[in-house]
């Protein structure tokens, strides 16, 4: 059976038997200095599978391969990438998901400008650890070896492969075949725990091939970069947003039924046409990423530029396997000098998908003497929904604070800088580069301390709601001097006139943040500034308990609040008023705009009218009637009053209890 991403292997080339993928490993240098052919040497497999780049003797697209180390040592991915300048987009697209590089130099030839611009591709994309391979040593002198590996010290200097082993190479020679294969098993073993990627986070494949295969369908093929994914499972395909299902994996030609991060992979998709991906698409687990045409980065310009990078430089940004183009925003500077790191905004030409904290490159349109293209690049942290300018202060410290990578001060940035809207608690794991666990249990941290507060779905910033604690400590101040025989306004009165526009779940979590920061005191559904006490005057106590003596006096047919005033002998401002200390106080009930108890008759319904429910099921109107011993101008509201508590519910001429009816 055809395999889904296999590549041309010699006759020699056997199947593999499928041990662990230990790393992938990409080689890089400039180009006809013989990556292909150390491919090839090492593996059996020949790369070069376009009859372009066997004609014109040079890589063109990305090729595959893999070597199982000897002694059980597992299996190394391989990636050759072109030398050639006309294509480092595919050498970026390949070195995006290599843990270890491979720099290969020839020795006839030396260090070239591809050389310095792959080893600063390499830095960019944060590949830490790797050899130098000198290859075609055969068509040298000693002398003039030495001449190059010195030249090699030099180049290396201050980057990640200063001090790296330097492995000397020629075609064929299985003595140095040999060092290679020794020298990756030495660096796989010191660089394992660097190698090893983090738990929880989505399954992301960035798509370097789509094809499709006769039987098979579409097939999609590139480096995992997080996560997992098990055939079966629904997947979304970024930036187009259209659903596919996987109804098949194959790693290095053997068939799998899930695969983990840090591995060549191919997908047979069904659902979607192979026409409908291209490189630079994104596979992922549904809903996982976004794509975005702003991201907020922090961006390192080259140290060997010859003059700074402005802000609003165009490019070409390198992320994953895509290509798009890309403004620079500075944030905080008109201009990064070289060799600096600073917050920035790209802006894109249209959308893509990446993986918080993804590396990236920025190319530029000139070629620079010696180097190439390349400008800098870093660190692609989150997708950004609104423009930044270049002075917001607090854009620049949201980005370094995410940069540092301390996980409970990026979140209290991130969603204080969304401000009083906060961010979705669920999403928020998903938008940080960060585990989703070490995401969960900074935000207990910070809620616990008070810097943070749930509500609902939502979580938000203490700090980013201040405004609206001071209005809401300023409304409640102005309330009590103008009433002071009040208890307070009612919590969503109190919303009302401080931020209307605040959501009525993120204001109560708000109102208890203040109760026990000792900010303000709630009784019931009443709030007033901590410390405070209603002063009623005799007269209007007097008027009360004459009210209330009222409504008592009334049982379940009180006099309508309008005909109050005359039953007492007393004006209706001062009768209006004493309602609503009554209520206030929860001593008083209103049932509805006419009616309002006295709550202790309400409280002994309340119990009856479970009792008789629970013992003899659903009640008509007639039976409520009965109940309540008075007649319909007052059982009407009654049995609507108990609906709106949600203690019964209508089931067509009867009332029942509700499952969740609070008990008297």
């Amino acid at each position: 059976m055809r395999k889904l991403g296999g590549q041309r292997r010699d006759s020699k080339a056997t199947s593999p038997a499928g041990p662990r993928v230990r790393a992938v490993v990409g080689t890089a240098g400039h180009v006809d200095h013989g990556k292909t052919t150390l491919t090839r040497h090492l593996t059996g497999i020949d790369t070069d599978r376009l009859g372009e780049e066997k004609a014109r003797g040079i890589s063109i697209e990305l090729g595959f391969a893999w070597l199982d180390l000897p002694e059980d040592g597992g299996r190394v991915a391989l990636v050759d990438v072109p030398g050639h300048e006309r294509f480092v987009r595919q050498m970026i697209a390949g070195a995006a998901g290599i843990d270890l590089v491979a720099l290969v130099i020839a020795a006839d030839e030396g260090v070239m400008p591809q050389t310095r611009e792959h080893l600063d591709i390499c830095e960019l994309l944060g590949v830490k650890a790797g050899m130098i391979v000198v290859s075609k040593c055969d068509l040298v002198d000693d002398e003039w070896l030495e001449l190059v590996v010195e030249d090699l010290a030099e180049t290396v200097k201050g980057t990640f492969l200063e001090g790296a082993p330097i492995v000397r190479y020629s075609a064929g020679d299985e003595d140095a075949k040999g060092r290679v294969v020794d020298q990756l098993a030495q660096l796989l073993d010191t660089e394992a725990e660097a190698i090893a990627a983090a738990d929880g986070r989505p399954f992301k494949l960035s798509v370097d091939r789509a094809f499709t295969i006769k039987g098979f369908g579409t097939v999609v093929t590139g480096t995992s970069m997080s996560g997992a994914v098990s055939v079966g499972e629904p997947v979304e395909v970024l930036p187009s947003g259209l659903s596919a299902k996987v109804r098949g994996i194959e790693t290095h030609g053997n068939a799998t039924e899930s695969v983990g991060a840090g591995e060549r992979v191919a997908l047979n998709l069904t659902g979607i046409e192979h026409t409908a991906i291209r490189r630079g698409d994104v596979v992922s687990t549904n809903k996982a990423l976004v794509a975005t045409s702003m991201i907020d980065v922090t961006f390192r310009a080259l140290a060997h530029l010859d003059k700074p990078v402005a802000d609003r430089t165009k490019g070409l940004l390198h992320i994953g396997t895509s290509q798009v183009e890309a403004t620079l925003g500075l944030i905080g500077r008109e201009v990064v000098a070289p060799g600096e790191s600073v917050p920035a905004q790209l802006r894109l030409a249209h959308p893509v998908a990446f993986l918080p904290g993804e590396p990236f490159v920025l190319r530029g349109f000139a070629v620079l003497a010696g180097y190439g293209k390349t400008l800098g690049g870093g660190r692609a942290w989150v997708a950004q929904e609104r423009r930044h300018r270049r002075g917001d202060a607090d854009a620049a410290t949201m980005i370094e604070t995410i940069a540092s990578g301390d996980v409970a001060r990026a979140c209290l940035a991130w969603i204080t800088f969304a401000g009083e809207a906060g961010r979705d608690a669920v999403r928020l794991e998903l938008e940080l580069p960060f585990p989703p666990a070490s995401i969960r249990d900074a935000i207990a941290k910070l809620t616990t301390a008070g810097d943070a507060l749930r509500a609902g779905s939502r979580v938000a910033s203490v700090a980013a709601l201040r405004f609206v604690e001071r209005d809401a400590i300023a409304q409640l101040t102005a309330f009590h001097t103008e009433r002071p025989a009040a208890r307070g306004p009612t919590i969503e009165e109190l919303r009302t006139r401080s931020r209307a526009s605040l959501p009525a779940e993120t204001f109560a979590a708000l109102v208890n943040h203040w109760q026990r920061t000792g900010l303000v005191a709630v009784d019931r559904d009443r709030i007033a500034k901590a410390g405070f006490e209603a002063h009623r005057t005799s007269a209007q106590e007097r008027t009360m308990a004459a009210t209330l003596a009222a409504l008592e006096a009334g049982g379940l047919s009180p006099p309508r609040v309008v005909d109050l005033p005359e039953h007492l002998s007393l004006s209706a401002d001062d009768v209006d008023e004493a309602l609503g200390f009554l209520l206030d106080d929860g001593q008083a009930l209103k049932v509805s705009r006419e009616l309002v108890f006295a709550r202790s008759h309400i409280v002994e319904l309340h119990r009856q009218l479970v009792a008789r429910i629970s013992e003899d099921g659903p009640i008509d109107t007639a039976t409520f009637k009965e109940l309540t011993g008075v007649s319909r101008k007052w059982t009407i509201p009654l049995g609507e009053y108990f609906d709106r508590q949600k203690i019964t519910v209508r089931v067509g001429e009867r009332r029942q209890l509700r499952a969740d009816a609070p008990r008297p």
